[in-house]
């Protein structure tokens, strides 16, 4: 039987959680302006002193908003290092890897990759937080690592904080609207492609071409030139 101290502890928590949650909604949509004790109450439907009695600054709060995310966010891309890497293989067309990518977009919206993107660049600019929002990012960059090797992509590290980049690139497109939501699909995938071509391709190889076509490009010019 749950006691009267559990049940408290439980309310307390939800409180707590509500606040974070809060705090988060306002500052990703106002900034850290936006984020005051009265505001931040009213946002998570509790009393106005509530704020002051389980944070002693709003800064406090804010912080621990950030990292309170930042730390969910980890441990769904932690969960990610033991995905089975058969089902990627197997999306080696640009068609199925596309709609892959198109799925992946429907479970997390414009608005989530908004979030993300807030939360990260506010961690990243409070100097107490920064080290919070680098980890975000290495981790992210360590799992796709794994993600990789086990796919049978070795030395992996380079391509996959380009790949990284590139997603981020991406959400913040998608913040933005740039392109509707097939399009961006589409651009990811096509762009995550070339990266990896370029990887299994090798560093050298790719100089070779690089350097041909900048010999066709002068011979070119020198052929156009009177």
């Amino acid at each position: 039987m749950t006691s009267r101290a559990q049940l408290s502890q439980e309310r307390s928590r939800q409180r707590r959680e509500a606040l974070l949650n809060a705090a988060l909604d306002l500052f990703v949509e106002g900034g850290s302006r936006a984020v005051t004790h009265r505001a931040v109450a009213a946002a998570a439907g509790l009393p106005a002193a509530t704020t002051t009695y389980y944070f002693a600054t709003i800064d406090e709060l804010l912080r621990e908003a950030l990292t309170h995310h930042i730390d969910g966010w980890l441990a769904t891309m932690e969960g990610l290092a033991d995905v089975d890497v058969t089902g990627l293989v197997a999306l080696i067309t640009e068609d199925s890897s596309v709609r892959f990518a198109g799925n992946v977009f429907d479970q997390r919206p414009p608005t989530t990759a908004t979030r993300e993107l807030a939360v990260i660049l506010g961690a990243a600019r409070d100097p107490e937080l920064r080290e919070a929002a680098v980890t975000a990012l290495t981790t992210a960059t360590d799992v796709l690592v794994g993600v990789l090797n086990r796919g049978g992509i070795e030395d992996a590290e380079g391509l996959a904080e380009d790949m990284v980049a590139v997603v981020a690139g991406v959400a913040l497109r998608r913040s933005a609207a740039v392109n509707t939501e097939a399009e961006e699909a589409a651009n990811v995938v096509r762009a995550l492609r070339h990266l990896i071509v370029g990887h299994l391709t090798g560093a050298e190889a790719g100089t070779q071409m690089l350097a041909a076509h900048r010999e066709q490009v002068l011979s070119g010019r020198s052929a156009a030139s009177p």
